[in-house]
This record gives C-alpha cells, structure tokens and sequence, in this order.
C-alpha cells in the first residue's frame, strides 16, 4: 500500500510550496524592466546642459557686459565733446554805468573750449575698455562650464537615486516575504521569536533607507530644475558612455586653455593697460579755447588760449599710480599660475577618481554579481533539493542586491567624475 503523510508533514510542505513561489515571483519582479515615465522623450545629459546655458540668466548679464564694456572701447577712442561757454567780464556793479554794457570795461563774451587728450592715452583707454570685454567673455566661459558641470550633477544624482529607489524597493519586497515567512513558521511552532523580530527590523531598516532615497531623488529634481525648468519633470534618459573620455587626457591636463586659467591671464592683460596708461598720464593732456567778446562802443576782441596741466611732482602722483599699477599686474600674474597649479592638481585628481571609480565597477560587475547570483542559485538548488533553507535563499538574494546597489554608487562615482571632466572646455555638451 502506498505510504500515507503525516498530518504534520503536509503541514510542513505547505508553507514551503507557497514560500517557493512567492520567491520565484519575486525573482521575476526583482529582474523585470521599470516602467517607463509618461514623457515619450527622455531628457538626456546633453540636454539637460543645452537648456541650462540657454535659461541662465547669470550668461544673459555677462553677455550684456562685454557687450557694454565693447561700447565703451568706441567711445574712449573719441575726443570729448567741446563745451560751449558765455558770460560777462568786467561788468560795473555801482556808477552810472552800473549793470550795462556803456562801461569800456565790461564785454560779453561767447566761446568754444576743445581739450585734446594724447592720441596715445585714447588708444589705450580704447584698448583697456577691450581687454574688459574679452575678461567678461572668459568669465563667461568659465561661468557657462560651472553650470553646465552642476547640471550634469544634478542630472547624474536624480538618475542614480532612481535607480537606488529601484533595488531598495526590491530589498523591501524580499524582507516582507522573509518577515511573513518568519511569522507564519513562529505561529507554526516551527520558527524562533527572534527570527520575526529580526526580519521586523530588516524591513524597518529598509524603509527608512526607501525614504532616504526618496528624498536624495527629489533634491536631485529640484537642483535639476533650477537649471532646466520644467523639463526636470520629464523621464530621464540613460548616461552617456562612461569609458573614454571625450578628450585626450593631455590636453585636459595642459589647463592652459581652459577659462578658469585664462580668466586670470585676462585680468591681467586689463592691469597691464592700466599700467601703460598710469605711465602716459606723464605726458600732460592739453586744451583750446577761442572765444569773441563784445564791447560797447569799443572795437570787439577775440580771444585764444591754450591750456596744459603742470606736472609739478610727477615722483609722488604719476609715477606711483604707475608702479601700483605694475604691482596690481604682477599680483594678478602670481594668482594665475597658482590657479593653474591648482587646476592640474584638480584635473590628475579627478582622472584617478575616474580610474579607480570605473576598476571598482567593473570588478563589481564582472566579479561581485556573478558571485553573487551563482550564490543565490546555489542557494535555490539547495533549497528545491530539500537540503537547504528558505533563510539562506533570502539573504543570497540580499547580497545580490546589496552588489547591485554598490555597482550603482561605483557607476555614479565615475559618472560624476566623467562630467567633470567633460566640461573643462567650451563647445558643445556631450
């Protein structure tokens, strides 16, 4: 006759039997594609950037600028305006003739004054009008490179934290059927107290990191529209390539080129010309004046003055302003090859960043996850095979996701490091 089961048997294969398919459908849940956003356009990188440099009130005003300081440089190059003067001299306040003309002496007089300033200090107040406008356009540069590196930040951080969002919420449903597990074998009498309230805490555990990961998506949204508006709203598209830079590495390192380097070359190239023009103000700038006067009864006049500043003490007025001058300029020559030093530095550093970033994902990916699912399919051999636990099936699982999760922070790591060093230079974003 065939062999009957124990009521307590069947009672045993039971739970088993439900806990294996709840955890086949969670494998299938856990690996099955996200859905996708209601925007059918994902809004990638590239332009993410494109729309921040085009909303950025901040170039707008420096756009402005340089076209302001271009102005300036026209009409620094022009002779003033004459002035245009009338009056009276001479005119008698007592006596008969108080208040007229009748006096020999009073004449009204009408005329013109032009002052001529040295064709070279125009040239040069023309030329450092120039060399402010082509500062404005390097800080504009450099401006337009820190927004288009803080987007990519913002961009890089809402992608990644979804993707965190993603493996936590996987981590979540694995721990409620590890919990509800646990709770039916301890109602059972088959399972500890202890194990549902370790799996009580596992789940706790997770939710609060589901609600970090929540909150770093969202600041990551909100960072991303203060660039882009609106469109931070849309789906967001997969990262570029990670795995070559868009660049040679030695032109990133040789900063010369880049604006942040170059701004300071151009303050001081603005302080050179004004120490040229402090030079000139040696040679004193001078003016015409010709004027007609009226008499009455009297022969009228005409008058014609020329006018020369006096340089009394040129050692303590020009020539200082001169060396300040020069002084201000060295400063500014001392402040951009430290800048460029440090740009180097900030430049090898962020290369290592991304090498060690990138050895670490792929050592995650092509190492750590294989090892980690061979587990979990070890572990469910087992399991099916009646020689292993439902226990040690779950934690494989979490150790796989735990894989997952680092191969993301890897990933954001060298993502981040990417960006930044993809926006060293002007051009298009990539």
């Amino acid at each position: 006759m065939p062999r009957r089961r124990s009521p307590s048997a069947a009672r045993r294969r039971i739970p088993v039997q439900a806990a294996a398919a709840y955890l086949f459908a969670l494998a299938a849940l856990v690996h099955a594609p996200a859905p996708l956003a209601q925007s059918p356009v994902p809004l990638t990188l590239a332009e993410a950037q494109r729309l921040a440099l085009q909303r950025s009130p901040q170039l707008a005003s420096q756009s402005a600028m340089a076209e302001a300081s271009r102005e300036m440089a026209v009409a620094a190059g022009e002779l003033p305006d004459p002035q245009v003067f009338a009056g009276m001299e001479n005119l008698s306040l007592s006596g008969a003739d108080a208040w007229t003309l009748r006096d020999g002496m009073t004449m009204a007089r009408i005329g013109v004054m032009q002052e001529f300033p040295r064709e070279a200090k125009r040239r040069l107040r023309s030329e450092r009008a120039l060399r402010e406008a082509e500062r404005v356009e390097v800080v504009a540069q450099a401006d337009a490179l820190s927004i288009r590196r803080e987007t990519a930040a913002a961009w890089l951080n809402a992608h990644y934290a979804q993707r965190a969002e993603r493996a936590i919420a996987a981590q979540i449903a694995e721990a409620e059927l590890q919990a509800a597990l646990a709770g039916a074998a301890y109602r059972s009498g088959r399972g500890a107290q202890g194990d549902v309230l370790a799996a009580q805490s596992a789940l706790i555990d997770l939710r609060n990191r589901k609600v970090e990961a929540q909150l770093a998506a969202r600041r990551a949204r909100i960072a991303l529209a203060r660039y882009v508006g609106n469109e931070a709203d849309r789906q967001l598209a997969e990262p570029p390539a990670l795995d070559a830079l868009p660049e040679p590495v030695e032109r990133l390192v040789a900063v010369d080129s880049q604006p942040e380097v170059r701004r300071l070359e151009a303050q001081a190239a603005v302080l050179d010309t004004e120490s040229r023009l402090a030079r000139a103000n040696r040679d004193p700038d001078w003016s015409v004046e010709v004027s007609y006067g009226y008499r009455y009864n009297n022969p009228d006049m005409v008058s014609v003055m020329l006018r020369m500043p006096l340089p009394w003490s040129p050692g303590t007025r020009q020539d200082r302003e001169h060396a300040a001058k020069l002084k201000e300029r060295d400063a500014a020559g001392a402040m951009r090859e430290d800048a460029r030093r440090m740009r180097v530095a900030e430049v090898r550093q962020m290369l290592a960043e991304w090498d060690a970033m990138r050895e670490q994902a792929r050592a995650i990916r092509d190492e750590l996850i294989p090892l980690a699912r061979a587990r979990t399919e070890a572990a469910l051999a087992s399991y099916r095979g009646g020689a292993g636990t439902l226990a040690a099936v779950l934690e494989a699982r979490r150790g796989e996701l735990e894989a997952d999760i680092a191969l993301i922070n890897a990933e954001q790591a060298a993502a981040r490091s990417w960006a930044w060093l993809a926006n060293l230079t002007p051009g298009e974003p990539r």
